[in-house]
């Protein structure tokens, strides 16, 4: 039953996550990136990593909702901690570049090269140039 219950929970997260993009992009839906934040917010409160990173990139640049580097960083953080690879270079970048945080070349390096150890190629790309 309990096994049940979780599978439902990923299942509708993946759902709002997907539609969040959809209205993010246009893609069939109008565009609405305040929807899309809405929606990426209840996908990331069911535990859905993606979700919670394009959430900080909402947050980060302002899709939606007002810029808050803060909040980005706590979504880029916790994305990180749940092994997504892209929070985790953009949590090195972060550091490397003393974006909300004070800058930590050691942090940097830590987040960065876990970055390049994920599988997310996008990932290790954009970490081995902020590595440079």
């Amino acid at each position: 039953m309990r096994e049940e219950k979780d599978m439902e929970n990923k299942t509708e997260a993946q759902c709002l996550y997907e539609l969040a993009m959809k209205h993010i992009y246009g893609d069939g839906v109008p565009e609405d990136n305040e929807l899309a934040v809405k929606l990426l917010t209840r996908a990331k409160d069911m535990g859905h990593v993606e979700a919670a990173y394009n959430l900080g990139i909402c947050y980060h640049y302002g899709y939606g909702t007002a810029i808050d580097l803060g909040k980005a960083y706590e979504l880029y953080l916790y994305s990180a901690n749940s092994s997504y690879g892209k929070g985790m270079e953009l949590v090195g970048r972060f550091y490397n570049r003393g974006i909300h945080v004070e800058q930590n070349r050691t942090q940097a390096e830590y987040w960065l090269r876990k970055a390049m150890e994920s599988t997310d190629p996008e990932a290790v790309l954009e970490a081995q140039k902020e590595l440079l």
